[in-house]
């Protein structure tokens, strides 16, 4: 090998405490030979150079592909004993103690874990599954942001689900941050007092702000461990509910429909939950149709849209105004599928107080439920679940600097 060939493979395979020692093509594998240059090993506890060698073994590990042909590289391990009291394998700076590949090996495979699939992964770096998501999880432990080292004043508590047969995960986020700190198992209160729980009481008891769903559990464990948050209900859960009671007015209407009533009403279900402002000319007119031939279906028509601008009212007073009308609406109206929704809103009116008060919403969990949906299609495997959260906090989380 010519010098400028060799100084530049020396330099590529610099690893401290050795040199290129032989490099030959064995078995479609090039194996990379490395000498010692010194005959003491490092401490793994304290980093003391250790003359105390009790056993050397040669050792075997996968390093970075050259031209699409695995390379391993080979070189003697010792095991020493320290003053400090440490017995065992040496700290090498390039390969961790009991792995079989190098760091940047690692560090490749999560990369690529990142972007891709793990079959993908496994295809491109010619290792097994299992070793590709051990890696993975590896390296992820050392990217996601510690609980100790977030500090939320103001939190977003939302379920995804994960598999049929209402199977979720609950997701919270910093709001201020807008990124998810953490992700739990289920949706039960026991799920976010483990938050809490790991957040600290300190911590717990400064959050000023969370913003949910309509959910007893939640609700429950927030007033437990966070005394002092103004518990706020999302506007977009509120007009999830409204939508509803107006498709079942809809589906109502059209069970006691005539044949040509329902040939009107077939296939306006998206004409009727839409907002009228994002409708053009010619769909209003449909709707428009529509609505002259149902009064019942054109009076829940009005109460959807008539709350929906009310949430989206800045000014506190105004709204609280406006929302009192509408409930008085409501209860004029007389329609039975909207008493059931009338009857929640008013146990739960204080989160929607709340919500005109602090005007924060949970908008930013519908971007990170479909970047775990992304992860699901992935297909990372929900046999794993810990493997699962790990990469939603990857993908959705604040990262290590």
């Amino acid at each position: 090998m010519g010098c400028p060939f060799r100084r530049i493979v020396e330099e590529l395979y610099f690893f401290q405490g050795f040199k290129l020692c032989d490099i030959n093509l064995v078995q479609k594998q090039i194996k990379i030979y490395l000498k010692r240059r010194r005959k003491t090993g490092v401490c793994s506890e304290c980093g003391t150079h250790c003359r105390i060698v009790e056993e050397a073994y040669a050792r075997e590990a996968r390093d970075l592909d050259i031209a699409g042909t695995p390379v391993v590289l080979c070189f003697d391990v010792f095991k020493v004993r320290c003053r400090c009291g440490y017995r065992g394998v040496e700290k090498l700076e390039f390969i961790d103690k009991y792995s079989q590949y190098t760091t940047r090996f690692e560090e490749y495979v999560a990369q690529l874990c990142e972007k891709m699939c793990l079959t993908d992964v496994c295809r491109v770096c010619g290792i097994a599954w299992r070793r590709a998501k051990a890696i993975d999880k590896k390296y992820l432990l050392k990217q996601i942001v510690d609980l100790a080292q977030i500090t939320p004043k103001r939190i977003g508590v939302d379920e995804v689900a994960y598999e049929k047969g209402h199977k979720y995960l609950t997701v919270v986020r910093d709001v201020d941050l807008g990124k998810v700190i953490w992700v739990g198992i289920a949706r039960k209160k026991e799920t976010l007092d483990a938050f809490f729980l790991q957040l600290g009481t300190e911590k717990s008891r400064a959050i000023r702000i969370a913003v949910i769903d309509m959910w007893d559990p939640f609700i429950a464990s927030i007033k437990e461990h966070c005394p002092l948050a103004d518990i706020v209900f999302d506007k977009f859960h509120v007009a999830k509910k409204v939508n509803e009671a107006v498709d079942a007015v809809r589906k109502h209407e059209f069970s006691n429909a005539s044949t040509e009533e329902r040939k009107e009403m077939k296939h306006k279900r998206f004409l009727i939950l839409s907002r009228e402002k994002n409708l053009d000319e010619q769909k209003k007119d449909t709707l428009a149709v529509l609505m002259e031939q149902n009064k019942t279906l054109y009076t829940a028509y009005l109460l959807k849209e008539q709350i929906l601008d009310v949430l989206d009212e800045k000014n506190q007073l105004m709204a609280l105004q406006r929302l009192s009308k509408w409930v008085q609406n409501i209860e004029l109206a007389g329609i039975e599928e909207f008493k059931g929704f009338l009857k929640t809103l008013k146990n739960y009116m204080y989160g929607v107080w709340n919500y005109f008060k602090h005007q924060v919403t949970n908008a930013g969990s519908e971007g990170f439920n479909n970047k775990i949906g992304v992860i699901k299609r992935r297909a990372y495997g929900f046999h794993d679940l810990e493997y699962f959260k790990l990469k939603i906090l990857q993908t959705c989380g604040a990262r290590s600097s």
